[in-house]
């Protein structure tokens, strides 16, 4: 197929390794977004690259402790009850795929995605004279009890079926590797494989910034309508900037791409997974990777802003106002693992993001069952970062009539 004029809706991760791929693929690439390159979920999220996680996030073990989660505002889950109506039916989905058969076909997704993760974050990386952003040392999970270690062996089994093996740590091993550590856990285990960046928002910034050099352009504009004649999408029209004519275009647009999908007629159950982070510039501590706490679904970070909390989901639509607190609460299970970590004060940030969510937990990442021209990246939950390269390259792959050696079937927009 010979090279065209793509246009890429979404500046974040998934939209700008999208257009780095076209560009070494030969095509010229126009991105659009409503804000610079990496402000959207791409700049505050945990920053994990989180490749050996292929188990999905909802299964029959979780699903048992969501009604719990749902009473408490401040807890791992939550959902504001008068969004309840609206969110009701991607949550019956995501229930429906916590059942055995279905759970295999989502790991198998997830496995897929992650293959080639890291390799194709290397590509990235390398070509932008970057390679340092990404840090390949395995997070470290903390246990309390014994009993929290054995409840976890059915994930690791299938971590170890998909080549992630999760090491396990005696306490000693932990004091010797994090001396700033507490010494009281039961024991810890290495991910399997999960790295960190050192801050995901230089990472899109840096990809774009090596795009643009190479004949890429970036525009920072809203995209307020998309002309289609029949079967083809012909033209966006943007509030600052005018018409401007289509080849064939591609939506990265996160949250937001649920917006196109249905205007396009592709129906998608998209939900704006809410999730918060709380930096702490000066934490008073040293890490060497990231860290994940068996109490709490979120990640401890060190980053080159300082050491970031992330985590949670905050189910309450795109434009409710934050719950600050939901930041504030992850600094408790921060300063359980690391007691000499300082406390909040003024210097602290917070940020909260809306992570595209399936109820499934996949992407999709495909063409338009409706419109010829038109392709999707979007719908990564809480896996924008790890899987944000690769679903670049594969959709290179498509745009391009190469031929994938990933089934892509499972990504399909007509599978809701």
């Amino acid at each position: 197929m010979p090279p065209s004029h793509i246009t890429i809706i979404g500046a974040g991760i998934i939209g700008i390794s999208t257009a780095a791929f076209l560009q070494r693929a030969g095509h010229k690439v126009t991105v659009i977004d409503r804000v610079a390159p990496g402000e959207g979920c791409s700049f505050g999220n945990a920053g994990g690259v989180a490749f050996a996680e292929v188990v999905p996030t909802i299964r029959p073990r979780v699903l048992l402790k969501i009604p719990g989660w749902l009473l408490d505002p401040l807890g791992p889950l939550t959902i504001r009850w008068s969004y309840l109506p609206k969110a009701l039916p991607w949550f019956l989905a995501a229930g429906r795929n916590a059942l055995p058969h279905r759970v295999r076909r989502i790991t198998a997704g997830r496995a897929a995605l992650g293959l080639r993760a890291v390799s194709d974050f290397d590509t990235l990386l390398h070509a932008a004279g970057a390679t340092d952003l990404l840090v390949k040392k395995d997070s470290l999970r903390l246990y309390d009890t014994e009993a929290q270690y054995r409840a976890e062996e059915p994930e690791r089994i299938v971590k170890r079926e998909h080549g992630y093996d999760m090491t396990r740590l005696s306490p000693g091993e932990i004091a010797e590797i994090e001396p700033d550590l507490a010494r009281d856990f039961a024991c810890g285990a290495f991910h399997g494989g999960w790295y960190y960046v050192r801050n995901p928002r230089t990472v899109v910034t840096t990809i774009a910034e090596h795009l643009v050099r190479n004949g890429g352009e970036i525009l920072q504009d809203e995209v307020v309508q998309v002309t289609q004649d029949g079967t083809r999408a012909t033209a966006l029209t943007l509030k600052a900037g005018g018409e401007r004519k289509l080849d064939r275009l591609v939506i990265c647009a996160g949250a937001y791409s649920n917006f196109f999908a249905r205007q396009f007629g592709d129906k998608v159950l998209l939900e704006a997974e809410r999730g918060y982070h709380l930096v702490i510039p000066d934490p008073g501590i040293t890490l060497g990777r990231s860290l994940t706490y068996v109490a709490s679904p979120m990640a401890m970070t060190p980053m080159d802003v300082g050491l970031r909390l992330a985590g949670t989901d905050e189910f309450a639509g795109l434009d409710a106002a934050p719950n600050w607190k939901r930041a504030d609460v992850l600094w408790p299970f921060a300063k359980r693992c690391l007691p000499k970590l300082r406390a909040i004060d003024e210097n602290a940030s917070r940020w909260m993001g809306r992570r595209p969510g399936t109820p499934d937990g996949l992407p999709v990442i495909g063409p338009s069952r409706k419109v010829s021209n038109v392709w999707y990246g979007f719908g990564h939950s809480h896996m924008g970062l790890t899987w944000g390269p690769t679903t670049g390259r594969l959709l290179s792959e498509m745009l391009s009539g190469a031929k994938s050696n990933t089934d892509l079937s499972t990504f399909r927009v007509d599978r809701f």
